[in-house]
């Protein structure tokens, strides 16, 4: 077997063995959804256990030399349920796409049920979003504006790119959109867009990115949306902002610092310390699945944390997700991504970028983390250093199953590494 990362002690089920198995899932993916002849090559990315009750594994593909990026979904359930989940989507197994020959296959004797993209079961649209001609018959639908005069999508001149991908979770597609027609200057002319794709409704998620747009920030725009579960969004220009560049911290912390002045808009989901213990305690779990001595740990961080829980904070606009990721820096910063936004602590954001430095670079991203609270400081107030650090730690141990989720080889020291700091931070929140 060459299993890419080692299994967790509670996953004694032998399909889901299988299904972390890089040359075994390569192989059944090249001989049931491709052609039998070009090489698929994969490369692990997500993964979603449920123990017993199956998972979702997630890899990204290589078809041949020449394809574009794909992506192969592995699912494993008990018998019937696979057999069922596989009969639900028979009549779209015969799909076929660049890539793939076939979208679906049950392998019965592996227990395994493969879906190559963009066939979803929660997001069925995706099958549309990855084809230009139906990206060229939704633009001049709902945004025929977009469209230069006398010019048309060109389907040759436009290129598409998984930017992320979360299986029956949501997907975000960019596509880079050419046009034909007119002189030749004017089919020069290019458009990118974004779309995403949601498995469930967020029906605050524009009001909340347009309370940051009317604070003066730069967030893309919202297009269109034809349906509550798929948005069109502008491109935001800007460069990447990556983990340890401190000459950005500076614009980043005034974004951050004025999202937090934004009009709360009615119907904000809230986030506050209850539903933060809450999750908390659900990442125990989960990380007691994982090996005993993980689950120890999460739960003497838990218990810290709620023997010193903080005073309520004002609810202010929340990021929801804040890290490097999520910013484009131009001559300022911009934020994309507020599928997370919601109303809460300004603490909660300032321990996302904590947590996410760490999970980063566990050497130097405390060191980051703590000159970006410096930085945001000299623009607002900052919380009290116990709530901060209460904060850090619950971030940090609900992301301490993350290595596992990402299907990493070395994830049993990577989220011991998280949970140790998740366990320094909530002994200070205890102070």
């Amino acid at each position: 077997m060459t299993r890419v990362c080692p299994l967790p002690v509670a996953a004694t089920e032998a399909a889901f063995a299988r299904a972390i198995d890089r040359e075994l899932v390569q192989e059944l993916a090249q001989q049931h959804l491709g052609d039998g002849v070009r090489r698929v090559v994969l490369e692990p990315d997500y993964v979603r256990w449920k123990g017993t009750d199956g998972c979702i594994v997630g890899w990204h593909a290589k078809v041949g030399d020449d394809s574009a990026p794909s992506y192969v979904t592995v699912r494993t359930a008990p018998p019937d349920r696979l057999a069922d989940e596989a009969q639900k989507l028979r009549h779209r197994a015969d799909e076929e796409t660049d890539e793939w020959q076939r979208s679906l296959a049950l392998v019965e004797e592996h227990g395994l049920l493969l879906v190559g993209f963009p066939l979803d079961r929660q997001m069925p649209d995706l099958r549309r979003l990855v084809r230009a001609s139906k990206v060229r018959s939704m633009m001049t639908s709902v945004r025929p504006d977009l469209v230069p005069e006398s010019l048309r999508i060109s389907k040759s001149r436009s290129r598409r790119e998984i930017v992320r991908y979360k299986p029956e979770r949501r997907a975000v597609l960019r596509w880079d959109l050419g046009f034909k027609g007119g002189d030749a200057a004017a089919a020069e002319h290019s458009l990118t867009v974004w779309f995403r794709l949601l498995a469930e409704p967020l029906p605050a998620r524009a009001q909340l990115a347009s309370a940051a747009t009317a604070v003066g920030l730069r967030v893309p725009e919202l297009l269109a949306a034809p349906h509550e579960r798929l948005l069109l969004e502008s491109h935001l220009p800007g460069r990447a902002f990556h983990h340890g560049d401190r000459s950005g911290l500076d614009a980043v912390a005034t974004t951050l610092a004025r999202l937090h002045t934004a009009t709360l808009p009615a119907g904000a989901p809230v986030r506050d310390v209850a539903s933060e213990l809450d999750l908390v305690q659900r990442a125990c779990m989960d990380l007691g699945q994982l090996t005993p001595e993980h689950g120890r740990l999460a739960a003497a961080v838990a218990s810290l944390l709620a023997a010193s829980v903080p005073a309520p904070s004002p609810a202010r606009l929340l990021h929801g997700d804040f890290h490097c990721g999520q910013v484009l820096l131009a001559n300022d910063a911009g934020l994309c991504d507020f599928d997370r936004a919601c109303a809460g602590p300004i603490a909660a954001d300032l321990a996302s970028f904590h947590s996410h430095s760490i999970a980063e670079d566990p050497a130097h991203g405390a060191s980051f983390a703590a000159d970006f609270v410096a930085a945001y400081s000299k623009r607002a107030s900052l919380p009290t250093s116990p709530e901060l650090a209460w904060w850090n730690a619950a971030a940090l141990a609900r992301m301490a199953a993350m290595p596992f989720r990402s299907l990493r080889a070395d994830w049993p020291e990577a989220c011991e590494r998280l949970l140790a700091h998740a366990h320094a931070a909530a002994k200070e929140a205890t102070k």
